[in-house]
């Protein structure tokens, strides 16, 4: 094994691995374990350690929203991040955060499975083009992270997964520079959930020292509950998981199996209602989350990049049985338009509804420096599938490594990505985008 030189972070020495390009540490405790006494808790600081610790492989993810998918190694001790840094680099260079999305139920940065050591987020790449140091993390979700438990047992602390996110960005600010980066220059970036959990913290007094600028990439900016929402939607798991309201203790030795059939079934309720909010999103609660996250975040004097997709609609829309569309249609509260066309109409009415004008809005009207764009490019096998620029779509072109719905090999979407990476790049050095700012005239960068 090759492995990284060693770093003295404020809980202890750490060593990763040297490949790609990158130094990897993978696996660094940035929290305490959140289970035991600790769960369903805000984050608190690890334990230091003694000696050298290798940190080679990535960590499990948070317990998973649902049965076993692309993900299949999940668990409760999951507060760890990952630090990718290239091997040409200049001193001080800028850092970039991650944000996975993932309806605020699934996700994570650690590893697929027990038999590999292929990262679900591998940002290596990404890492070596943008000259940047590149982390990610994992915060908690569904149940732990976000389900509102509050109101029945105060002992349940509100928010819990923004909170890891915080302290995420915490140890980067106290220790970043010790593994070559700008402590006072830190992006944040996301997709999804993970981007409007950005909003979020853009309009959290508790987190305007954590970072110094923002890339949100397709957030679901109006997926969030208020409080008589979320109470009856607790409510509903509880009874999915079998746990009576004065007995919530019993959720701390819930195994991950229990939970992903809990988890699932709030989905398809959710689901059922017509609803296109996240069933696990947070919860404006005025204490934590203060107002709706997008009207809080225009106060933000940050520079953001914000976008989205062009038919973001068409991951929700296209597996809608045709039968099923006027329903879906009133669920939305969109005109439905009858004809060949209907679905499409109905997909680009839902990108526009719930992602574009939203983003747009923020761009609009936030305080500080804001650019937009639009991706606009289908890699060869999503077109020949007859699928638009749907959402999440970019994530394989950015950070060009194929997925299960994209192959990114082929020389055009090689062009594209090392494209959004000199973006990102430019973004995270100078705080800026190569083209207007939105408010000089509403530009649209269209990416191609």
């Amino acid at each position: 094994m090759n492995y990284s030189r060693t770093v003295t972070t404020q809980y202890g020495l750490v060593r990763g691995i040297v490949k790609d390009g990158c130094e990897e540490y993978l696996g660094i405790p940035f929290a305490a374990p959140p289970v035991g006494e600790l769960a369903f808790k805000h984050p608190v600081p690890p334990e230091s350690w003694e000696g050298v610790r290798d940190v080679v492989r990535g960590s499990v993810n948070p317990v998973q929203g649902k049965g076993r998918s692309t993900i299949s190694v999940d668990g409760k001790d999951c507060l760890y991040l990952n630090v990718f840094v290239p091997l040409e680099l200049s001193d001080d260079a800028p850092v970039m955060v991650w944000f996975y999305g993932g309806s605020y139920a699934n996700g994570g940065c650690g590893r697929i499975s027990d038999d590999s050591d292929e990262l679900f987020y591998d940002l290596a790449k990404f890492a070596v083009d943008t000259k940047t140091i590149v982390v990610s993390f994992n915060y908690r979700l569904n149940l732990e992270g976000f389900l509102n438990l509050n109101f029945l047992d105060k002992k349940f602390e509100k928010s819990n997964g923004l909170f890891d996110q915080m302290a995420a960005l915490k140890f980067v600010r106290n220790n970043i520079h010790r593994f070559g980066g700008d402590a006072d220059n830190v992006t944040i970036f996301g997709q999804s959930a993970g981007a409007a959990c950005i909003v979020a913290l853009l309009g959290m007094p508790e987190a305007e020292t954590l970072f110094d600028k923002a890339i949100i990439q397709s957030p679901c900016v109006e997926s969030f509950w208020n409080e008589s929402q979320s109470e009856r939607l607790t409510h509903k798991y509880l009874q999915y998981i079998g746990v009576k309201p004065n007995e919530l203790a019993a959720l701390k030795d819930i195994n991950t199996e229990c939970i992903h059939i809990a988890n699932s079934e709030l989905k398809k309720l959710v689901f059922r209602e017509g609803n296109a909010t996240c069933a696990f999103s947070p919860v404006i609660d005025g204490e934590v989350i203060r107002g709706r996250p997008a009207d809080m975040a225009k106060a933000s004097k940050k520079p953001i990049l914000i976008g989205t997709c062009s038919q973001e609609g068409d991951a929700f829309i296209c597996n809608i049985p045709t039968v099923a569309l006027p329903l879906a249609a009133y669920w939305f509260k969109f005109k439905f338009h009858a004809g060949k066309n209907s679905r499409r109409v109905m997909s680009d009415d839902f990108t526009a509804a719930f992602y574009t004008n939203p983003s747009r809005e923020i761009a609009r009207e936030i305080k500080g420096r804001s650019w937009v764009y639009e991706y606009q490019y289908m890699t060869p096998d999503i077109e020949k599938r007859g699928a638009g620029c749907f959402h999440a779509s970019e994530l394989p072109v950015l950070f060009g490594k194929s997925s299960s719905y994209a192959n990114v090999d082929d020389p055009v979407s090689q062009r594209v990505g090392e494209k959004m990476r000199e973006i990102w790049s430019a973004f995270a050095y100078k705080g800026e985008a190569p083209w207007k700012e939105f408010k000089d005239g509403e530009e649209v960068f269209g990416i191609k």
